[in-house]
């Protein structure tokens, strides 16, 4: 693991932070369950120290308990959340997450793209913006 690192999830997942942005990768074919989210929640409070962030999480090919979702969806250490998946079953995924989440949250399966959308929620970026149904990228 490179410095900087924090593993969550029983290493499923591996946070980092660059240019402002949380970057949250999960192993692809993990199962992450309510246990795996608090895990990885606490790491996104340990990374960020405390100062919420917006994140970018690669989730592709990962199954997520409803729980875990619902765990996800009432984070407080995240501005904002763009999920980066390649799959139909990902984007579906994304979009049942977005149901009880409280920040602006998007699906890309473009990295540049999640990447422009994050960056107004970062110190540089404008702080405005995002789609406010969190639908709108799916379309």
């Amino acid at each position: 693991m490179m410095p900087g690192q924090i593993a969550a999830a029983d290493g499923k997942n591996v946070l980092s932070i660059s240019a402002g942005i949380i970057k949250s990768l999960w192993v692809p074919g993990s199962f992450v369950d309510v246990d795996d989210a608090k895990d990885a929640m606490c790491a996104v409070e340990e990374i960020s120290g405390g100062t919420p962030m917006p994140m970018l999480s690669e989730m592709t090919d990962v199954e997520i308990s409803a729980g875990a979702r619902y765990e996800f969806a009432q984070a407080k250490g995240v501005l904002a959340i763009a999920v980066l998946g390649s799959s139909t079953v990902d984007r579906v995924i994304a979009a049942a997450m977005k149901r009880h989440t409280h920040y602006p949250h998007e699906f890309f399966t473009s990295r540049d793209a999640a990447l422009a959308w994050l960056d107004q929620f970062t110190a540089t970026g404008s702080q405005q913006g995002g789609h406010s149904d969190g639908l709108s990228a799916l379309a």
